[in-house]
């Protein structure tokens, strides 16, 4: 059976009963209605359709209606044409309602001058033009464009470093909630939650209606980062939204911050989607790229309950084979997590206990506080490279006395090679040990590590031998004076 979800979302190109039914058959077990798009009659219809699609094949297929929340947009250009927004000029936002000029830009945020602050960055259209605030006033936010580029109307404006007021619950989604209460929606997907106030407010208005629906909050926001922990101790489920999220956060931290959603996720004992851009390409290709589908793998191997299709099943080219893609890699990685389990490194019968005292390293620089690295000497690399493989959570110094082995060192994971002269005993060993690594600054005169190494040393063989060793501490050590 295949454990992680599949999560589409319908539109133009999904939204047809032939089309669910294969979708469902490919393994689609959550539809995704999306509110910023179509009509409350609209998606009332995809939910009876969804219904009597499932029934016939007979197979439950939950609903998730996705809430569009305070998404902030640009407003309406001059004559409708792209405003070309020049790096170092200046353009004022304004929340009036007026077609922009080059030089005025509308925004639809009612609190606009009042939340944002000058200094603050103000990016446009998903980050790909940004702006830095200026000045504040009523009359709008004076800002100096820092990365320009065309503008058309109705792109995405966000503010990564401001903490905007306007609430999660809008208008707008309390008419989706009750419109869905109707068509009876399993999930909300609540959109730019900043706290789990967010949740709770969301949660009475659904109690006025007497209805106890399942919340999903959207983690897209760098508050609702901050707040995580509050967060899901009070929503019903999470979803890691990359789109917004890799906005309002650096790239880099997009990745890292995923993969502690989905382990806080686990914590508190409700499911977590990955979405966004999981098998992007598939909208107009129908293969993916292999980044894709690495990217699928490893949203499985962190152990996400379901990933989601947006646009590729919404608007894409090929949506059921985008469904029966995602089945296919998401099944051959689970598969792949019990090979996985089988291939950890553990001592056979005929290990000759070099695999052993690699381990045992690991095990006291992780249990010891005081250990600062693992330092290894090696003709070969074959010891450095055995630590590599049993990834110490330490930096690994691997001392050599020939340069091609400092320099094949150099992809081994972890692995920080140094050059030394050829050493006859122990003793010269831990002398070379104290030397490279406190005249490299690499650690200090003093500090502990765990010294690995084949005795005798000047031979290839068995790592055979374990020390631990305070630097600056071994027989004839003169000390390095910076």
């Amino acid at each position: 059976m295949r454990r992680t979800k599949i999560v589409c979302t319908l539109g133009p190109a999904s939204l047809h009963p032939e089309t669910i039914a294969a979708m469902i058959r490919a393994g689609m077990d959550v539809v995704r209605l999306n509110t910023s798009h179509g009509t409350l009659e609209s998606h009332s219809e995809a939910v009876a359709l969804v219904r009597e699609v499932a029934g016939h094949i007979g197979k439950p297929v939950a609903v998730l209606m996705d809430l569009s929340g305070p998404k902030l947009r640009t407003g309406e250009t001059e004559f409708g044409r792209a405003l070309e927004l020049v790096a170092g000029r200046e353009i004022r936002l304004t929340n009036q309602d007026v077609a922009g000029p080059e030089r005025l830009l509308p925004v639809e945020y009612p609190a606009l001058t009042e939340d944002v602050m000058a200094g603050e960055r103000v990016l446009l259209d998903d980050g790909k033009i940004e702006l830095e605030v200026l000045r504040s006033s009523p009359e709008g936010l004076d800002c100096r464009i820092l990365t320009g580029g065309l503008l058309t109307a109705h792109k995405g404006v966000s503010f990564p470093a401001t903490n905007l007021t306007a609430p999660a619950l809008t208008e707008r989604d309390m008419e989706c909630i009750v419109a869905g209460l109707k068509a009876g929606v399993d999930y909300f997907g609540l959109s730019f939650v900043r706290d789990a106030h967010d949740i709770e407010r969301t949660r009475d208005f659904l109690a006025s209606h007497g209805a106890d629906v399942p919340i999903v909050a959207k983690i897209e926001r760098r508050q609702a980062v901050e707040h995580l922990d509050a967060i899901l101790a009070e929503a019903d489920g999470a979803m890691v939204a990359r789109g917004d999220l890799g906005v309002e956060l650096p790239p880099e931290d997009v990745p890292v911050q995923q993969r502690h959603i989905i382990a806080a996720a686990g914590r508190y004992k409700i499911p977590v989607i990955t979405a966004t851009q999981m098998l992007e390409s598939m909208i107009d290709s129908p293969r993916p790229t292999r980044a894709e589908a690495s990217d699928v793998a490893n949203a499985v191997w962190e152990l996400a309950d379901a990933l989601m299709l947006s646009g590729e099943t919404a608007i894409g080219k090929y949506p059921v084979e985008a469904v029966a893609m995602m089945d296919r890699i998401i099944r051959r990685a689970e598969a792949a997590t019990a090979e996985f389990e089988r291939d950890v490194m553990t001592p056979s019968e005929t290990d000759d206990h070099s695999l052993v005292v690699a381990l045992a390293a690991r095990r006291i620089v992780e249990s010891d506080v005081n250990m600062k690295a693992v330092v290894c000497f090696t003709n070969s690399g074959y010891t450095a490279l055995l630590l590599s493989k049993v990834h110490p959570n330490a930096p690994i110094y691997a001392i050599s006395p020939h340069e091609v082995v400092t320099r094949r060192l150099a992809l081994a994971r972890g692995v920080i090679p140094l050059r030394s002269d050829l050493v006859g005993s122990s003793e010269e060993l831990l002398r070379s040990v104290d030397h490279l690594l406190t005249a490299g600054r690499h650690v200090a005169e003093g500090e502990e590590v765990v010294v690995v190494a084949s005795l005798p040393v000047s031979a290839h063989g068995t790592t055979n031998f374990l020390k631990l060793h305070r630097i600056g501490e071994s027989a004839g050590y003169a000390g390095h004076k910076a």
